[in-house]
């Protein structure tokens, strides 16, 4: 009994060493915590023990059954004994009836003991991973994992499944200000469509999970050695290195709603403050269902989960009655009375059309509830930019002739049918065998009816009989080509087989595109309809520079098909195709309708820029660039395109016109108000969330960086009309010429799943049908890209390697390429050694796809080392080059790509009068080693420039044969090493690296002289806040003719204009220019600094300064550049060109520089 007495002591003693009890919450009992509605589970460690003190299932863990913590003391949130894992540790229990894998809530307290959770460092470093709960259910191979872990100062609550295809959930919490030692709650939920996650009661967010959870429905708790409920049970290599306390682990069979765990907390909490135990509460969201002219709803979702008895005993007889009042920013009021029958419920309020605070005061009894929310201004909603009535300019050819639909490049010919008799691309036809609509076979008898023309699409209709069921079509071509089939059967007729059948003709079938390209080993390609998450998403048969035909579908409703066997089927030897809609005997019900969409590719000319674009050119220069990516170049928000008032004007004013791309997306962020309040109806279920960050203006010239969750916003809703609004301002403004392209990233067919705005419906058979957003963003490309063109704007897209014809085919760029960031990391020279020729020639071919390509490298995001080797990037460009594929530089080393460019520019590549003959569609340039392959460009002035790529790992020296195109003994130039080479008798040999290239141009080229007339702005460097000069292009003034670059000097004066040019060590360049000054006796000056790249060598400088006359003056500054020393190890000069003089007005004009 003393040695009982003494533990007890030494117990105590530790307890209060270790940590101070929490006076903030209430000490309940333990029959009060094993009492609780709903609890499957709980470990309270009240008892000094780790075994359950309540279980539906066993109490007794696993694996540390005889732990005690009497030698453990450490107070818990109450006052009472709280657990520590020691090194080594990992409590775990069996699972079977102790939680539900399918919905659930767990609640757990915590504490770092030795760390401020708040803080995203410790002693200056991330502390890692630190687990505090981990739900692991295993039958046989599958599974689901569920894990609640720390990482800096937020908390993490994860879902993993192991079915296909890749995805995952995650909802996170931050901690800012928790710390060291103070306890606070977690609380998750999850069921099959959704986490959330809550901190001290308080609801942080919610995340859908992908359409995949539905394929674990059937998976059970099972008490099995791999399945388990984990408590500290350590995972992502957490060693308990870091001290972490848990008290109260407990788990619930349902989802508890946000009331209900913010009351319990409430509960459990002595000075509540402001906050108070609701008997029920209320959410308010914006509505809006579709693409509407107005929106003017509000919905007030009620949460009675909590309800005193008499009120749950109304409740449940459907007599709880609630009376209410909607108070408006106007003053007016809506009152009334609402009368409830079920636990959550909605209502709807009408005529919330005035931006403002809304507030709904509730009353049940003796209870009142009242809610606010504040609807944006929203003057966005219902424009109509981009939705004309018009054909843009690019897609002119189209018409009607007859029944003959005309398009760019291509003509459908109609017969009586649906679908068309004849389809031509570049003059040839598409087709062995035209698409058909065969029902058990055979294809019904077609009547054509009524052609309307309206200006941008043409709709045919008519009837087919087939035994005793009736067809009735309608099928509308758009301007780009798109094909939108609809047919209703009616008769209630049996069949057993419907389907679209076709073979294309052997010039068009070179690949099968689903989207991504498809490489498999057998001919035959099958593939069941595509669940969420899936690649295959459409069959479209294609082939370089000849066309192609595409199908896709927007959704399955009314299809009878088997979900395990294919519905997708394509020859790759004979060109058939079909898609089987029904393939089971089925009774139609009357009525039933179908739809399928289809276009002949290519649907557009190229863009005019295609080659050299130098997009991201970091030399400067005032090239093409992405701006607003982090949130910083001036816009409302990172999505929408919508210039800031004031903060474009400050950030763009100097920005060389014509040259930014502004990134944005398919969604919204948590910054829109729009988004926020809108947000239940607008969201994509099951969609990714990425924190997207901005710079916020806080005070004047202070700027925060923050951060916001995206939304996947549905494009079935009228959340278009925000992006439109966004870019007619953007083009609009007075310094919208600054602006080259609109961008969108998250640009793919998604599969949307929400009831709220109709994505989710019931078909004729009662079957719950999921829809593909491809025609709502659709809709979106093609406003975009019509109203961008009328304004001379650009569009560029960006989804991996989601690339739909139908969606992206409008476009002016695809922007692909980041989709390797994994494959590089495990590989760097993947561009060389696993990406095939098939990709390059496919998802990466301009001639295939339709629209000008630019690459995205994904080096840098793969491993930042990768920037410092050349070696990876060159293996990068040695396939690009050789495929004519554009780069942009961002994530790849920065110098190879722009020695690349320089030479494609001395030799005029990007000319509309370039021909590119690719190596392996050209035999006039042979190599004697196959492995270097040999890809050309035949260019003005009678210059040839030739990309030898050698893909393989190792080196070689091969003879070129160029005899076919200039016979002869000449000198031509390897011009990336800048090395001559000798032909003789039409034929050289040269050395070509492992996983590289060589590039040798005749007759050689010369980068010079440049000349600039100054007819476009120059980039600008301002340096110093108190700079008060001014700059811009002036198109009236000039020497010679008009156009000058203009900089106007105040009292202070600074800044200058820019660019830059590439050297070669040992030559002389002299530079010249015309400057006129309206103040006589001011200077201009000239400096020329060596850079390798765009990084400063430290040479000495070049300068030059000279005294205005008044007059038209003419500048010379020569620089012989030495060939040893620093600027021996240069590659490129930054020319700094300014003027200094009080209140005076430079002119610059007539820029030449010259190379000898």
């Amino acid at each position: 009994m003393r040695t009982k007495n003494m533990l007890l002591g030494c117990a105590a003693a530790l307890m209060t060493l270790t940590a101070s009890a929490q006076s903030r919450y209430f000490s309940r009992k333990l029959t009060e915590k094993t009492a609780e509605k709903d609890l499957t589970f709980l470990v309270s460690f009240d008892r000094k023990g780790v075994n359950a003190d309540f279980a539906k299932g066993e109490k007794i863990s696993s694996t540390m059954p005889d732990t005690g913590l009497l030698l453990r003391g450490l107070i818990g949130f109450d006052g009472q004994s709280a657990f520590k894992p020691e090194p080594g540790e990992a409590l775990k229990f069996p699972p079977k009836g102790n939680v539900d894998p399918h919905k659930g809530t767990l609640i757990l307290w915590t504490a770092g003991l030795d760390y401020n959770p708040g803080d995203e460092l410790t002693d200056g470093k991330k502390r890692g991973n630190i687990c505090l709960a981990w739900l692991y259910f295993q039958n046989g191979s599958r599974y689901l994992d569920y894990r609640l872990y720390e990482f800096a100062e937020n908390i993490y609550f994860d879902w993993w499944s192991s079915e296909p295809p890749s995805g995952s959930g995650r909802v996170r919490a931050p901690r800012k200000g928790i710390k060291k030692g103070q306890w606070h709650q977690i609380a998750v939920t999850w069921n099959d469509r959704k986490i959330a996650i809550y901190l001290n009661g308080k609801f942080i967010t919610e995340s859908s999970l992908p359409a995949k959870a539905a394929k674990t429905a059937d998976l059970k708790a099972e008490n099995n050695p791999e399945s388990f409920i984990g408590i500290k049970a350590p995972f992502y290599d957490d060693k308990h290195k870091w001290s972490t306390g848990i008290d109260d682990f407990a788990i619930y069979g349902r989802v508890l709603s946000p009331l209900e765990i913010r009351n319990r907390y409430l509960r459990l909490l002595k000075e509540k403050g402001e906050e108070k135990i609701e008997a029920y509460s209320i959410t308010l969201n914006g509505v809006n269902i579709g693409h509407e002219k107005k929106i003017d709803k509000l919905e007030a979702e009620f949460d009675f989960s909590s309800l005193s008895p008499s009120q749950e005993k109304l409740l449940k007889a459907g007599k709880l009655v609630m009376d209410y009042e909607l108070k408006g920013p106007d003053g007016k009021s809506q009152m009334g009375r609402f009368t409830f029958g079920k636990a959550m419920e909605t209502r709807i309020f009408k005529g919330v059309d005035k931006p403002g605070k809304y507030t709904l005061v509730t009353r049940i009894g003796k209870d009142t509830v009242t809610k606010s929310i504040v609807r944006p201004d929203m003057p966005w909603v219902g424009c109509t930019y981009g939705d004309e009535d018009e054909v843009p300019a690019l897609w002119k050819d189209f018409g009607l002739k007859g029944r003959t639909v005309t398009l760019w490049n291509r003509s459908y010919k109609f017969g009586d049918g649906p679908l068309p008799e004849q389809v031509l691309c570049y003059g040839k036809s598409l087709f062995e065998k035209v698409p058909k609509l065969l029902i058990d076979g055979r294809e019904p008898v077609w009547k054509a009816g009524p052609v309307k023309r309206e200006n941008r699409w043409i709709t045919f209709t008519g009837t087919g009989k087939l035994g005793k069921m009736t067809v009735r079509y309608s099928t509308r071509v758009e301007y780009d080509g798109m094909i939108l089939l609809d047919w209703v059967i009616s008769g209630r007729p049996e069949i057993s087989d419907m389907k679209l059948q076709w073979t294309m003709s052997p010039a068009n079938r070179q690949f099968l595109m689903t989207p991504w390209v498809y490489e498999g080993k057998s001919e035959v390609f099958t593939h069941p309809y595509p669940e969420a998450g899936s690649r295959v998403k459409m069959i479209w048969q294609v082939s370089e520079m000849k066309g192609g035909f595409a199908y896709t579908m927007e959704h399955d409703a009314n299809w009878v098909y088997d979900p395990a066997k294919p519905v997708f089927y394509v020859n790759k030897k004979t060109g058939a195709a079909k898609v089987e809609m029904i393939n089971k005997k089925v009774v139609l019900p009357d009525d039933t309708p179908y739809r399928a969409i289809f276009i002949a590719t290519p649907a557009r000319p190229l863009p005019e820029k295609q080659r050299v674009l130098k997009f991201g050119d970091s030399r400067g220069g005032g090239g093409f660039s992405m701006i607003n990516t982090g949130g910083d170049a001036g816009f409302t928000t990172i999505f929408t395109h919508n210039p800031d008032p004031e903060e474009f004007p400050l950030r763009n004013k100097n920005r060389v016109p014509n040259t930014g791309s502004v990134y944005g997306g398919i969604g919204l962020t948590a910054h829109e108000p729009a988004a926020v309040y809108l947000w239940k109806y607008w969201e994509t279920p099951g969609s990714y969330s990425y924190n997207m960050g901005i710079l916020k203006k806080i005070a004047p010239g202070k700027y925060q960086r923050m951060r916001y969750p995206s939304i996947a916003t549905c494009t079935s809703t009228s959340v278009n009309d925000i992006f439109l609004w966004s870019q007619h301002n953007l083009y609009t403004h007075p310094l919208g010429d600054r602006i080259w392209q609109v961008y969108y990233d998250l640009c793919g067919d998604r599969l949307c799943r929400s009831k709220l705005h109709g994505c989710c419906f019931k078909d004729k058979f009662g079957r719950e049908i999921n829809r593909y957003a491809v025609l709502t963003t659709r809709d979106l490309i093609r406003r975009t890209v019509a109203h961008a063109h009328k304004y001379g704007k650009t569009v560029m897209l960006h989804g991996q390697r989601e690339y739909l014809p139908m969606i992206q085919g409008m476009a002016d760029y695809w922007f692909p390429g980041e989709q390797y960031n994994v494959l590089l990391r495990r590989n760097p020279y993947g561009y060389t050694d696993e990406v095939s020729d098939d990709i390059y020639r496919s998802e990466f071919n301009k001639n295939v796809l339709g629209v000008g390509v630019m690459h995205l490298p994904a080096l840098g995001q793969a491993d930042v080392k990768y920037y410092k080797e050349p070696k990876y990037t060159e293996s990068m460009l040695c396939m690009l080059l050789s495929h004519d594929v554009e780069t942009i530089e961002s994530y790849a080393l920065a110098v190879p790509v722009e020695r690349v460019w320089d030479i494609m520019d001395k030799y005029k590549v990007q000319s509309p009068e370039t021909v590119c003959r690719l190596y392996h569609e050209q035999r006039e340039i042979l190599s004697s080693k196959p492995e270097v392959r040999v890809t050309y460009y035949r260019c003005p002035d009678g210059r040839y420039l030739l990309i030898l790529a050698n893909k393989n790992y190792r080196p070689s020296r091969t003879e070129i044969d160029v005899s076919r195109i200039s016979g002869g003994s000449f000198t031509a130039r390897e011009e990336y090493k800048d090395k001559p080479v000798e032909v003789k008798d039409g034929k050289f040999t040269i050395f070509v690296p492992a996983r590289s290239f060589r590039m040798v141009g005749f007759p050689p080229a010369s980068y010079y002289p440049r000349r600039f007339g100054m007819d476009t702005a120059w980039p600008v460097w301002i340096g110093s806040s108190k700079c008060d000069s001014e700059f811009y292009h002036s198109k009236t003034e000039g020497c010679a003719k008009p156009g000058a670059l203009v900089m106007k000097t105040g009292n202070t004066g600074g800044g200058c204009y820019l660019n830059h040019f590439p050297i070669r060590p040992g030559r002389t360049y002299t530079i010249s220019f015309m400057f006129k000054q309206s103040v006589p006796g001011s200077k201009v000056s000239l400096g020329v600094q060596a850079r390798y790249g765009n990084k400063f060598t430290g040479a000495n400088i070049f300068r030059k300064s000279m005294v205005s006359d008044g007059t038209w003056q003419k500048f010379t500054l020569v620089c012989p550049i030495p060939a040893t020393g620093k600027w021996g190890q240069s590659n490129d000069i930054m020319l700094t060109m300014g003027a200094s003089g009080k209140n005076c007005t430079t002119l610059f004009d007539d820029f030449v520089i010259e190379e000898k």
